[in-house]
């Protein structure tokens, strides 16, 4: 018994340190494995919060590039700031309702939409938009430095999206492409529903085998419309109803296949036998014209009213410039007119697009025999007149209706100003208005050349006394009516034996023509200025040029 109890005092403690042992190797490769977990779970939480980062900013770029393609950054005023300023770019905070910038407005709702998880409360985005310069294909930040819009005009521009969420940001960039088509076809010079040109007013008392032959010889080289030099079947002009409204054409629609308006001499001579019936009552679709006006907003170049009457001066936007569209919604009381005058070295707008009212472009006053140039007072670009006074009042029109008789002039080119691009005007009522500069006449040397050398020479001295006394003061309408007032005495011009209408036409021409082909014609096609004008489809992010600059 002794040797027992002494061999258990001898063994007192020994299990419990083993004991000890082992618990704390236990308790350590707890920790360890803690650690590891714990280290674990942060990595997974922080590879979430970036991946919502990335999420975020991929949305907003995404939702941006869908955007450009209806709102593309075509031009903006001069002296904007570059696409890195506050001015230029814009961002929000999720699920927030601060007042919206125009920008931001339009990606908010989707992106607040999709990010209602509280683990997005608070996260912030922001966006620039800015050209390729140079058309750059990889980023760089010095592009930061560079314009908020396509300055380069290649339908790309760069898109750098950052969020931030729980502290976590993340940057994407991706060039942003855009398909664009021309707005209006561009063979087309002049769409219209009717056409006037009054040749300085000569032509409405003019029998109409007189007219043809007149006009003939006076637009044979130089038509109204003329088409673009370096584009062969350029130039057409589309109808919708009758291209004329004159007393000889007794004032009413030439209705039809628009091959019958070639037996109408005039008309062919008017437009070089180039015309088409023109299928709609707008020259281009309701979507286009939309586009059209928000292009003009994002530029700063919409101007919701513009003054109106006959010397009313359009409202043109400050911002207004060579590659920016000018909308102008409203002139006057919806029906009026307003001036666009162009200066003696010209005028250059992509557009000048006119919702309700009409437009008259003005050159400057011409006195008699003062020289006209065929290339000066030019307005380069589209002028189209949407008539949409003629809308019904419940579609925010005036609602006078759009019957192809009375017509109503909404465009007009008077003065010596000449338009090099195409001129547009919607609705069968539309018309266009063309007023040269008047054709003046030498009646003394018109008389004595018709009637000498020859036996009624001796009569020409009395004619020249009758039109004298008679107050014809020389131009072409005074010249007609005045000599068929002779009638009272039983003498007319027009009528005098051995005389034939053809050698009237001819003394007419050889004074006219010259003054006519000085002026040229008011309507140059040209294939490039209208197609300039263009509106934007499908966008999205060329393929490679997607980056993330803060990878993992």
């Amino acid at each position: 018994m002794q040797l027992i109890k002494r061999a258990r005092v001898d063994e007192r403690g020994s299990a419990l340190i083993t004991a000890l042992l082992a618990t704390a190797m236990m308790l350590a490769l707890g920790l360890a494995l803690l650690s590891i977990v714990d280290t674990q779970a942060k990595e997974s939480a922080s590879e979430r919060t970036r991946d919502r980062a990335f999420n975020l900013s991929e949305s907003v770029l995404t939702s941006q590039a869908f955007v450009l393609g209806r709102n593309w950054p075509a031009s903006i005023p001069p002296g904007d700031p570059a696409c890195n300023a506050a001015a230029a770019g814009f961002g929000d905070i999720v699920g927030a309702d601060t007042t919206p910038s125009a920008a931001t407005a339009r990606l908010r709702p989707n992106l607040n939409a999709s990010y209602t998880d509280a683990a997005y409360e608070g996260a912030t985005w922001q966006v620039n938009v800015c050209d390729d310069i140079d058309g750059s294909t990889v980023w760089s930040d010095s592009l930061l430095t560079g314009k908020n819009y396509d300055a380069n005009g290649n339908n790309k521009v760069w898109v750098r999206a950052q969020s931030t969420v729980e502290g976590r940001t993340r940057v994407l960039v991706g060039l942003v492409q855009v398909r664009t088509t021309p707005a209006i076809p561009s063979r087309f010079g002049l769409v219209s529903g009717n056409l006037t040109d009054d040749l300085g007013s000569t032509v409405n008392n003019i029998t109409a085998n007189a007219l043809g032959g007149v006009l003939s010889g006076l637009l044979g080289s130089t038509p109204t419309v003329a088409p673009d030099p370096a584009v062969p079947g350029s130039g057409i002009t589309g109808v919708r109803c009758g291209l004329l409204d004159l007393q000889v054409l007794v004032s009413t629609c030439v209705t039809g296949t628009v091959a019958a308006l070639g037996a109408v001499p005039l008309v062919s001579t008017l437009l070089g036998n180039k015309y088409e019936q023109f299928p709609t009552v707008t020259t281009t679709s309701p979507a286009n014209i939309g586009q059209l006006r928000r292009q003009a907003q994002e530029s700063l170049t919409y101007a919701p009213t513009s003054p109106g009457g006959a010397s009313a001066v359009c409202a043109i936007p400050p911002a207004a410039g060579p590659s920016t569209v000018v909308f102008i919604e409203k002139v006057g009381t919806g029906d009026q007119s307003c001036v666009l005058n162009v200066p003696l070295g010209g005028l250059s707008y992509r557009a000048v697009v006119v919702g309700s009212g009409r437009i008259i472009l003005r050159g400057a006053p011409i006195a008699a025999g003062a020289p006209v140039s065929t290339t000066s007072r030019t307005f380069t670009g589209v002028v189209y007149a949407l008539n949409l006074q003629r809308h019904p009042v419940a579609d925010g029109g005036l609602g006078l209706g759009d019957a192809a008789t009375p017509g109503r002039e909404v465009i007009r080119i008077e003065s010596g100003a000449h338009v090099k691009g195409g001129v547009y005007a919607d609705g069968k009522s539309a018309k266009v208005g063309i007023d040269p500069p008047n054709l003046t006449l030498n009646t003394n040397s018109l008389v004595n050349s018709l009637l000498c050398p020859g036996l009624l020479c001796t009569l020409a001295p009395t004619l020249n006394g009758l039109l004298g006394v008679l107050g014809v003061d020389g131009t072409v309408d005074a010249l007609i009516n005045g000599t068929c007032l002779l009638r009272v005495l039983g003498i007319c011009t027009l009528s005098l034996p051995g005389l034939g209408l053809d050698t009237v036409v001819g003394g007419l021409v050889n004074q006219l023509n010259p003054q006519r082909a000085v002026y040229g014609s008011a309507i140059v096609t040209h294939k490039d200025t209208i197609e300039t004008l263009k509106v934007y489809g499908a966008s999205g992010v060329v393929p490679g040029s997607f980056r993330d600059m803060q990878p993992r």
